[in-house]
């Protein structure tokens, strides 16, 4: 509570804000360095392997329309030919998957929407996970997506909110007799006003693995709906993170049933335990930046000195309530004064793991009195 009142010395003010957004730079950049000579050298042998067999599959169908020609003139039997070379060359590209010729005669027919499918969609619109596997082709969807986009998604991240709450009471509370009974069984007495809080890598092994065990189902439930076996352990669970996070990049889909309604329940039961986490990081890193700058000024010396005013002339008797005010004011100013002074790298290592919200989970809500502006 002291250090959410601290004041940052007006020199330091814009530093603070530009040096957040530096930072975030830094890693976008580094990121993009990271992912170009990462994924630029394997994009670029990946096209010219398909390249190649592209070239090598049109002169062997070339030589097969050669004879086919040359051995009848049946247009249904060079028709046929021309449609196994086309199927060739999309499975080459990858693209034989959905395609139309394979939703309407492949063994495993399956059109992109269904009710099933629907209920998919409206999935990843609500949670803004977003795979872009399955999207609308009519203007009329898309202005019915945006309305729902406006309506559900705010709703959704109250539902979360208030279930992710929830959940992480529950946790508390196992984690607390847990906690308890190892302490009796050290000798141990916890005391009744003690406050106990889930250790935020408690939180983290908890959600991790839940994202592994809902990996392995989505592996063994994607593989006993068709023969396909392309979803491995390691694309299983990058498609389960990216889904929790609600990344939901898209370009790894569950290979048989990329938009099983069974895959979105399990996806959206997970996410208020993804908001604990989720929260539980980010404050410690609000706390380590907030309080990385009150380390700064308290290292600068940058106490605000004020010098004191005369007294002001009593103009009416009755000031008890102004007199409250200047005193509290006061009295919060030492305060601020002597957290400046004092404060120590232990200090900002309690600030972060404390998890605590420097802002007071009032961030959006500023109430100023004429003399803060």
């Amino acid at each position: 509570e002291v250090l959410r009142s601290v004041s940052v010395h007006p020199i330091l003010r814009p530093l603070r804000h530009t040096t957040h957004v530096m930072l975030l730079l830094a890693g976008w950049l580094l990121g993009t360095v990271i992912f170009y000579y990462t994924e630029a050298p394997a994009e670029h042998q990946m096209v010219a392997d398909t390249y190649a067999q592209l070239n090598d599959a049109f002169d062997i169908i070339a030589d097969d329309m050669i004879s086919v020609t040359a051995s009848t003139n049946n247009d249904t039997v060079v028709a046929e030919h021309v449609k196994k070379a086309y199927i060739r060359l999309l499975e080459i590209e990858g693209k034989w998957r959905w395609s139309a010729i394979q939703k309407t005669e492949g063994p495993e027919a399956h059109y992109m929407w269904t009710f099933g499918t629907s209920f998919f969609f409206v999935f990843t619109v609500f949670t803004t996970v977003g795979y872009g596997s399955i999207y609308p082709w009519t203007d009329a969807g898309r202005a019915i997506t945006i309305l729902f986009g406006c309506v559900l998604y705010p709703f959704s991240i109250v539902v979360v909110r208030d279930l992710g709450q929830l959940m992480l009471v529950g946790l508390t509370r196992v984690y607390g007799k847990v906690l308890i009974k190892i302490r009796e069984a050290q000798g141990y007495i916890t005391k009744e006003s003690e406050v106990i809080s889930l250790p935020w890598v408690m939180a983290l092994i908890v959600s991790m693995g839940f994202i592994a065990l809902s990996a392995v189902f989505f592996k063994y439930y994607d593989e006993a709906i068709a023969p396909y076996e392309e979803f491995t352990y390691f694309i299983s669970f990058y498609f389960s993170f990216l889904s929790f996070t609600m990344i939901g990049l898209g370009d790894i889909m569950p290979t048989n049933e990329p938009w099983a309604p069974i895959v979105a329940v399990i996806i959206w039961l997970g996410l208020p335990l993804m908001r604990v986490i989720t929260k539980m990081t980010y404050l410690r890193m609000e706390n380590f930046y907030f309080g990385a700058f009150v380390y700064i000024e308290s290292r600068l010396g940058a106490k605000k000195q004020v010098e004191p005013e005369a007294p002001k002339a009593v103009e009416n008797t009755d000031n008890s309530d102004s007199d409250e005010d200047e005193d509290e004011e006061a009295r919060e100013k030492r305060i601020r004064d002597k957290v400046m002074l004092n404060f120590t790298v232990r200090s900002l290592g309690k600030c972060i793991a404390s998890g605590r919200d420097v802002y007071g989970g009032e961030f959006g809500r500023v109430d100023l009195k004429k003399s803060d502006l």
